[in-house]
């Protein structure tokens, strides 16, 4: 399975929690004269009607999501799209359609629909600023993108609530980099060697940062590192073609 589209086993758990609505009190209120009658057998006809369709409506719309999930584990991306997209209009107000929308965009990111994933996802994070995995999305859709600033302002507030988080620094050193800005780059960088001194990326980006700016000596020493704990020199072949 693609890496962007992580299996979480509760989810079903979360999306299925709520059953369909109670029946109301015995009792009609004719909304022209304001008179209060009790039930006919018609009325219990149409409420029976209506429960049965939302616990149809309901199983239809577990069915769609076991068949999606199954669909993404074995990659099937396009017939796990067309289930989720059921599943939403089985149920548009379903709690747990975020999810289903955060998957999509997933699935749209696994496509490289690099602009289709980003409407989703900030569509997302409107009604939940705070969603780090969602916010996490977003910076790599504008990483693609090439919109460096905006990567950069996401990065910077998951960093806030998760300062040390290596990943996420890797990210904005990367998004600081494609908006030449090469020190903030290097800062980035600095803490991650410093807090996962094991991080064979961070020396790489930070060799060819190095070596954009004139420093051939720290960019050959960072890329010899990079090499030592596990980059194929063939993988960096136009690097060490520059610092030779």
């Amino acid at each position: 399975m693609s890496p962007t589209l992580r299996f979480l086993p509760l989810l079903l758990i979360v999306l299925f929690c709520h059953a369909a609505p109670p029946a109301t009190a015995q009792t009609v209120i004719d909304l022209h004269t304001g008179q209060i009658s009790g039930k006919k057998t018609t009325d219990y006809d149409v409420q029976a009607r209506e429960k049965w369709q939302l616990e149809q409506d309901s199983l239809a719309y577990i069915d769609c999501l076991t068949r999606a999930f199954n669909f993404l584990h074995t990659d099937s991306l396009a017939q796990a799209q067309a289930q989720f997209e059921r599943a939403l209009s089985l149920r548009p107000k379903a709690p747990g359609n975020r999810v289903v929308h955060h998957y999509l965009a997933r699935i749209f990111m696994a496509r490289s629909q690099w602009k289709d994933a980003l409407a989703r996802l900030s569509r997302l994070l409107e009604q939940e600023p705070a969603n780090a995995d969602v916010r996490a999305d977003r910076a790599s859709c504008y990483l693609q993108l090439s919109r460096f600033a905006d990567a950069v302002a996401d990065l910077s507030y998951l960093l806030l609530q998760h300062p040390d988080d290596p990943h996420f620094l890797l990210l904005r050193a990367t998004a600081h980099s494609g908006a030449h800005q090469p020190y903030d780059a290097l800062d980035d960088l600095d803490t991650i060697v410093r807090l996962s001194p094991e991080n064979a990326e961070a020396y790489l980006l930070r060799a060819e940062i190095y070596l954009d700016l004139g420093q051939r000596g720290y960019a050959r020493r960072d890329a010899e590192k990079a090499l030592q704990l596990g980059i194929q020199e063939a993988d960096i072949e136009p690097l060490l073609k520059r610092l030779n």
